[in-house]
């Protein structure tokens, strides 16, 4: 059986989501496709849940201009839809004179990308902020905050429907095709959409190759701790704590969110097939990543917390990679748009991704 539609998003991730909103709120018919029982049950609601402020970019990417647009959005967003967030911000620290230049290469680059809210800290400022942190520097980011992903992907998909659009659950999209046109298959019935965009995280890659479009695809996998240590009444810090970023990531990280838990991570590790198992066995490696910058670290306090899995366009040490959202000019094929390797900082740039997905369909012929 075939059926026509107008928009047909495939998963009802953050960006799903997002996109699904936004094409709705542009007057269009959409339905979301999501495989699974629940709305963000992969990527979305497995990361650090963390609002970048867009300091890490290269200038003029597609995640530098996502990011910085994305966050005035999400904060806006939570405001009126009352989701629960805190624009806590964030201290990036050197823990020792080498890493220096690297923490002023991050302010230099903020300010590159139209985030101009940097503050270079002594070392008396940041003890005096954060007394458990060891360093010779820091930057503090005052507009970094944490969200409550469970709550805002909720009321994404409550603003998508009271727009008119459907999401579908238990929908495994199995493969795409195309005549003239892209055609989405699923279990027991195919959709001819005027518009299919593929938002599939994990399997957009994979989805994507039946049309003949080749992306590389590399998945890294982080796991958190979860620290229970400290009281309820004042959590044990009050910013986010990260390290100096190397080319190959952001670091093991202090994440206090919205209902003051504290967690760290996640760590990398590049793996070939999708598992979630958690791997206690990786615990000194984070000890170690930790006590650079917070020395009087509880080691037995550390509790497995979760896994989550980026799907990336490079592997370990290929250096920067941005977004790939392609419309119809980009990859030859009539309908068709992809958001594709949408890791860090995916979340934060969802509803501008959003914007940015109905501009390109906006410029369709």
């Amino acid at each position: 059986m075939v059926e026509t539609a107008d928009v047909v998003i495939i998963g009802a991730g953050v960006i799903g989501l997002a996109a699904g909103r936004a094409f709705a709120q542009d007057g269009r018919e959409v339905i979301v496709l999501e495989r699974n029982t629940t709305i963000g049950g992969e990527t979305s609601s497995r990361n650090s849940g963390v609002i970048h402020a867009g300091i890490y970019y290269p200038k003029n990417s597609l995640k530098a201009q996502l990011c910085v647009r994305g966050k005035q959005l999400l904060y806006t967003f939570c405001n009126e839809y009352d989701v629960e967030y805190k624009r806590c911000g964030k201290l990036i620290v050197a823990t020792d004179e080498n890493e220096l230049p690297q923490l002023k290469k991050h302010q230099n680059q903020a300010l590159a990308n139209g985030v101009f809210d940097l503050h270079w800290l002594k070392r008396q400022t940041v003890h005096y902020l954060e007394p458990e942190i060891r360093c010779v520097a820091g930057l503090l980011s005052p507009s970094t905050g944490v969200v409550d992903t469970t709550t805002l992907l909720a009321k994404l998909q409550t603003d998508l429907e009271a727009q008119g659009g459907r999401v579908v659950f238990n929908t495994l999209v199995t493969r795409l095709s195309r005549s003239k046109e892209v055609c989405v298959e699923v279990a027991d019935f195919k959709l001819k959409p005027k518009l299919t965009i593929n938002c599939a995280g994990l399997t957009a890659s994979s989805l994507a190759r039946y049309i003949g479009i080749e992306h590389n695809q590399f998945f890294a996998k982080g796991q958190y701790f979860e620290y229970m240590y400290g009281t309820t009444d004042r959590p044990l810090f009050q910013h986010l704590i990260y390290p100096v970023a190397t080319p190959e990531t952001i670091g093991i990280h202090i994440t206090v969110d919205v209902y003051g838990s504290v967690k760290f991570g996640p760590d990398v590790r590049w793996i070939e097939e999708i598992d979630y198992d958690f791997d206690e066995s990786r615990k000194h490696l984070f000890v170690q990543a930790i006590k650079r910058y917070y020395p009087n670290l509880v080691e037995d306090a550390l509790r497995p917390g979760y896994t989550g899995i980026r799907s990336k366009l490079v592997s370990a040490g290929q250096g920067f990679v941005d977004f790939r959202i392609r419309g119809p000019k980009e990859t030859g094929i009539p309908g068709y748009i992809e958001a594709i390797g949408i890791d860090s900082p995916g979340l934060t740039s969802s509803l501008a991704i959003g914007e940015y997905l109905v501009a390109l369909a906006n410029d369709l012929p």
